[in-house]
């Protein structure tokens, strides 16, 4: 799932602001350099939960005749996207 630049943006203002409201941490650095990192780390997630996904579809489609949308396909489909997630976030 893709969201554009100012969704993004407006997530991380919306974390950022949640956590001065709830005075949870103290900021060390400034907002911007704060917004910016947390805008990285949200794109930086949907790129990982990208390539996974692709990945999956491209590991399910090498396995032996699986027709798409039975039930045996889901299963093997979300096995192998939380195997390939797991690989790209424990990296």
């Amino acid at each position: 799932m893709r969201y554009s630049k100012d969704r993004i943006r407006n997530i991380a203002r919306n974390i950022i602001k949640n956590l001065e409201n709830n005075k949870l941490v103290d900021f060390l650095a400034s907002r911007d350099i704060l917004l910016s990192e947390i805008e990285n780390v949200i794109d930086d997630y949907f790129k990982i939960n990208t390539q996974a996904y692709e990945a999956a579809l491209d590991e399910i489609k090498k396995k032996k005749k699986i027709m798409a949308g039975s039930i045996e396909w889901d299963v093997t489909f979300n096995q192998l996207y939380e195997q390939e997630l797991n690989k790209r976030l424990l990296k």
